[in-house]
């Protein structure tokens, strides 16, 4: 499930506990008016009880109606009762029911009546008692209208907080998103980059000069094993050449068993394998330092995978492997030529490699808008679905063994890619099935009238 940006998630839960703490606010503060009000109108009642006791009434009915009906005195009803709380007059016939058992003897109640909010209390008159109930809506009045206000004024007061926290949290992750921002442009190409240091040595300072430590340490690290790779390439081909040299002079020489002969071709095989491993690994060394090792030119791009498609031939004939070219004449590209024919090379060497005996390699060459698209496919088997991320990563082998006849060196696509990518264009599995497997390359074309034809290279 998509999670809302932190931001998003920020701004709302301040509008969130922002408005739980005024709702608890206003709730405590129409708690606390009510808690007043009951007071006060409790006091109120004292002062009546007190003022009508004082008097010397008898508490005839008549003379409690005119308690009861004193102006601005909100009272409801007055009755008196004997010891046993059995009233003796009233004023209210219908105070009879909440008088019953033995409720004024607590002296004080909350309760309805008649469809009203009351409070009941009563007060010690010799061998009576004085119950005065008040109406507690007048009362009640400002406590609603306090908490009416809270709720009309919560929405706004939401607005108000969410927007401020919108913004507080936009200033609060914005050095995050520099960071970021500078974070994802260091690449293996731009490894000396750093994050910028803030003034501050706060949270977030001392974050990106951890962050920069390790971008120190990385790159140190990636440096020595990019310098060990080249070092180690460059010195292996000397004398690699040298022993393919001394071999294949044996060869010709001459006058050998034909077991030592088979030993001498199977040492050839192996020492241009491993020259083969070397001269990949030197090259991709430099790609790695970003020193590119292209020679840029305009060539015939079409005229290039027409040859190619005459290796292929020659490849895939020991497997009777039937090639089919589909080459659109007159597509022109800006680059390497040598290099661009490895590419080339290498996949229709896979398509051969991993395809079925009598099968089909597919070559294809056409203008799609502004780019030249390669294709080569063939009808081996598939290539399974949780293995694919991972194919043009070095040292990959869809084969576990280490026989080159059918593993490879594993170098061979990530070399393509890092080839492709130099010349601004890219490469990807297009399509795998059971039966058929295919790889796409596409390139800046150049315009249609490009220049007039080059000669292409024909070894690598």
């Amino acid at each position: 499930m998509k999670t809302w940006p932190l931001r998003t998630r920020l701004t709302l839960w301040s509008a969130l506990v922002t408005g739980l703490a005024l709702l608890t606010f206003g709730l405590g503060a129409a708690v606390n008016l009510y808690l007043e009000e009951i007071e006060t109108v409790d006091h109120r009642l004292n002062e009546r009880a007190k003022a009508f006791l004082d008097s010397g009434t008898g508490g005839r009915p008549a003379e409690l109606a005119v308690l009861v009906h004193r102006p601005a005195a909100h009272l409801l009803g007055a009755a008196f009762t004997d010891a046993g709380g059995k009233i003796v007059c009233t004023d209210l016939p219908a105070i009879a029911d909440l008088l019953a058992d033995d409720r004024p003897a607590r002296k004080r109640l909350t309760a309805h009546i008649g469809g009203r909010f009351i409070r009941v209390r009563g007060f010690s008159a010799g061998d009576r008692s004085l119950v005065l109930v008040a109406d507690l809506w007048p009362a009640l009045d400002p406590v609603f209208d306090l908490f009416g206000a809270y709720l009309l004024a919560l929405p706004f007061v939401l607005l108000v907080v969410a927007a401020g926290s919108w913004w507080m949290a936009r200033r609060a992750l914005q050095p995050i998103a520099d960071m970021t921002r500078a974070a994802a442009s260091i690449t293996a190409h731009r490894l000396g980059e750093r994050l910028p240091e803030p003034p501050a040595n706060d949270e977030i300072g001392r974050h990106i000069r951890v962050l920069n430590d390790m971008f120190d340490r990385l790159q140190r690290s990636f440096e020595q094993a990019t310098r060990f790779s080249a070092d180690a390439s460059h010195e292996l081909r000397t004398p690699l050449t040298i022993m393919r040299g001394q071999i294949e002079e044996a060869l010709r020489g001459g006058r050998l068993t034909p077991e030592l002969e088979r030993l001498l071709v199977e040492l050839l095989d192996e020492t241009s394998g491993l020259q083969k491993i070397a001269d990949n690994l030197l090259l991709l060394a430099r790609f790695d330092i970003g020193k590119s090792p292209l020679r840029r030119a305009p060539f015939d791009f079409s005229a290039l995978i027409n040859e190619a498609s005459e290796d292929a031939e020659l490849l895939a004939a020991p497997k009777g492997i039937k090639t089919v070219a589909q080459v659109e004449p007159g597509i022109w590209t800006d680059g390497d030529p040598v290099l661009l024919r490895r590419v080339a090379l290498n996949l229709i060497d896979n398509a051969v490699k991993y395809n079925r005996d009598g099968g089909e390699v597919r070559l294809a060459l056409n203008r799609r808008d502004r780019d030249a698209v390669l294709t080569i496919g063939n009808c081996g088997e598939g290539i399974p679905a949780d293995r694919r991320g991972a194919l043009f990563e070095r040292f990959f082998r869809l084969s576990s063994d280490r026989n080159s006849a059918t593993g490879g060196s594993g170098l061979g696509l990530s070399l393509c890619r890092e080839i492709v990518t130099a010349h601004g264009g890219q490469i990807e599995l297009v399509r795998s099935e059971a039966d058929w497997t295919e790889f796409g390359v596409s390139l800046p074309a150049l315009a249609k009238d490009g220049p007039a034809s080059r000669s292409v290279p024909t070894t690598l």
